[in-house]
């Protein structure tokens, strides 16, 4: 048997001249010590013995690539740094105990599976760096998860949340789009999740895609579907938290665990409104008609209305209408209306989320509102589609920015409202408003990714903190001057 043995700490190999690094049969392909194999243009195919110790595989290059052969495939560590627009492609099943590490192009399953040990990670994903599968494949991962507390397990992208001990949990991850009865069409991708223990478990699921993925529907008004027979039916389960800046739906109060997809389909299964219709129109001066109308009504609590503007990551409830329905049922048609006072230069969007007597919610379709030129003159007027970032100053290295811990306010400069939200914390902490001479005005207690309002401010310049964060200087301006004429041109941050 032909053996070759790699014992360097680093060794990079790139054979330009050949298409293919052939391990044929009888030969064997032993790395020994921390080596880096670069492939340069090369495709692996391995019909041999492949030994991968704790070596890294680098696929790098400007041409597509593949890997695959007769023989099985383990590797410790795949890094895929390819051109940009290039990929490298499966041609049969590979494991992986470490990571697959994104550095640029795309590492695409073509139909087979990528099995990830209990400890190895997809690494660095982002939206011109990541792993897809056009064709079909799953990467998947076997975990023992006792009671998760935002296990992301594999760094596939579904954060199981759960006081429930779910044993053996094998969690995979697809990048075809679904349907099926209940769903017309969903996004790019797909996540199938069967615990060993799955029943009353009140879980969390946090479900992560790229704005690649979208697969041309709207994610301001995604919701979780979930099947139980493998994609033949699904069930609307709505949404808890939705944020489309950082690419996320969340549902909680989840029963049991099974596959899952988003998509923006509105129809909801046991919803406590029917045949819900919404629309949105201007009115006098500043104020926008919210009017809706439902077919039928079953023990319906009422209606919260609730409004995005440009640059919330959001939407937040503005108002609640009781149901008109005596003890919230009804057959026949029911119409609403709600008038916001909606100062915004910008497009505003506005969604109802229906409120069942037992608590449980759906949503309606969203509906976008723009004002006619703009808004008009002389009216007290902040436009709002200024949003800062400042993120706390710690010694990570590029594969941990995602854990910056980051605060966001918008608008800025604002008329005496405005929100914040910090994202990044693991618990709750502080923040506080700021005199410009140091008093204290406000006080808040933050958990991660919460929106926060902040009304009814004078004119005059204030400094919010967050604890271990950068400070903000907010403007307010309610005097209809302009907002340039504040001594703060640039609005940039001060150190605490």
């Amino acid at each position: 048997m032909k053996k070759f043995l790699l014992l360097y700490k680093i060794l990079f190999v790139s054979l330009p001249a050949f298409a293919q690094l052939n391990i044929s049969p009888g030969t064997e392909w032993v790395n020994t010590g921390n080596v880096t194999i670069n492939l340069t243009n090369l495709d692996m195919i391995n019909n041999g013995n492949f030994n991968a110790g704790v070596s890294t595989m680098k696929f790098t290059g400007t041409t597509d690539n593949k890997i695959g052969g007769s023989s099985a495939i383990s590797f410790y560590q795949i890094e895929i740094a390819k051109s940009p627009t290039s990929k490298v492609a499966l041609l049969s099943q590979i494991s992986v105990g470490s990571q697959v590490y994104f550095t640029t192009g795309f590492l695409d399953l073509n139909q087979q599976n990528l099995l990830l040990g209990p400890g190895a990670t997809l690494t660095n994903e982002g939206e011109n760096t990541r792993m897809i599968a056009p064709n079909g494949g799953e990467a998947m991962i076997t975990v023992n998860l006792n009671a998760p507390n935002a296990v992301n397990a594999g760094n596939l992208g579904a954060i199981i949340t759960t006081a429930a001990n779910l044993g053996t949990v094998t969690i995979k991850r697809g990048h075809i789009a679904q349907s099926g009865v209940g769903l017309t069409g969903s996004i790019l991708r797909y996540y199938s999740i069967a615990p060993q223990a799955n029943i009353a478990l009140n879980a969390t699921i946090r479900l992560k895609y790229f704005d690649a993925e979208k697969n041309g529907r709207d994610e301001n008004n995604f919701v979780v579907f979930q099947s139980d027979d493998d994609g033949n039916t699904w069930t609307n389960q709505s949404q808890t938290v939705r944020n489309a800046s950082s690419d996320f739906v969340e549902k909680s109060g989840m029963n049991t665990l099974s596959k899952f997809t988003l998509s923006d389909n509105t129809v909801i299964a046991n919803c406590s409104a029917t045949g819900v219709i919404l629309s949105v129109k201007g009115g006098k001066q500043n104020n926008v008609n919210v009017n809706w109308s439902t077919a039928t009504e079953s023990n319906n609590q009422g209606f919260a209305v609730e409004r995005k503007l440009k640059g919330e990551p959001d939407f937040t409830q503005i108002a609640f209408v009781n149901s008109q329905a005596p003890t919230g049922n009804s057959v026949t048609p029911l119409t609403y209306s709600y008038i916001d006072i909606n100062s915004s230069l910008d497009t505003s969007y506005y969604r109802l989320k229906s409120v069942a007597l037992n608590a449980s919610t759906c949503y309606s379709d969203v509906k976008a509102f723009a004002p006619k030129g703009g808004g008009k003159k002389g009216l007290n007027i902040i436009n709002t589609d200024t949003v800062q970032t400042v993120a706390a100053t710690l010694n990570l290295s590029n594969k941990q920015t995602d854990m910056i811990p980051k605060l966001t306010v918008g608008p800025n400069p604002n008329n005496g409202n405005f929100w914040f939200v910090v994202n990044g914390i693991e618990r709750e902490t502080f923040a506080s408003l700021y005199t410009m001479d140091g008093k204290i005005l406000k006080q808040f207690r933050v958990m991660n990714l919460q929106q926060q309002q902040v009304t009814g401010l004078k004119s005059g310049i204030y400094i919010l903190k967050v604890e271990g964060l950068k400070s903000f200087r907010v403007v307010v301006q309610t005097d209809g001057s302009a907002a340039l004429n504040f001594p703060v041109i640039n609005l940039s941050s001060i150190k605490n």
